[in-house]
């Protein structure tokens, strides 16, 4: 399927959930490069614009965390992932690619250590955004006493998402 936006550029991949979602038209548009700070932009942008569709996409499994690709294009991906209480990812980073977060609903902690070699755990409530570099390496759990819902983007794109951590 593709996403036809009203820009005239065309996705190779759009999910039905949010392929007809108006209020996202021209957030993919392509680019050069997409830099951390764009990458928290555009989670915040589906999160925002999309979120009823978001909310009605997402699905939730106790044994394994649900996701599902929103977006590809050549530059970036898009993912909705669900965490029910508990779950998690183990240690992991993204193949060298940059990415970014927004919690949609409930909240995530992430754990990660800076450059300096200290270890940093921030709890991240619904509405709230972060991005990073290739070189982090991170946890992320649903520590919380609800079920969490977030938006995810990478770039550049994964061909497959193995595991999706």
């Amino acid at each position: 399927m593709t996403l036809s936006l009203d820009r005239g550029v065309e996705l190779p991949y759009a999910h039905p959930a949010v392929a007809s979602a108006r209020a996202l038209a021209g957030v993919l548009a392509p680019r050069q490069h997409w830099s951390e700070r764009d990458l928290a932009r555009l989670t915040r942008r589906f999160a925002t614009r999309a979120a009823e569709q978001l909310y009605l996409a997402a699905r939730f499994d106790a044994r394994d965390r649900w996701h599902l690709r929103l977006a590809l294009t050549e530059e970036v991906e898009v993912w909705l992932l669900t965490w029910t209480r508990g779950q998690g990812t183990g240690s992991h980073d993204h193949g060298g690619a940059s990415g970014a977060y927004t919690v949609l609903h409930g909240a995530l902690t992430e754990t990660w250590t800076d450059r300096r070699g200290r270890r940093k755990r921030t709890i991240r409530a619904a509405g709230s955004s972060t991005s990073y570099g290739p070189d982090r390496v991170h946890t992320v759990q649903n520590c919380g006493t609800l079920e969490a819902i977030s938006v995810h983007a990478y770039s550049p794109p994964r061909p497959t998402a193995p595991g999706l951590t």
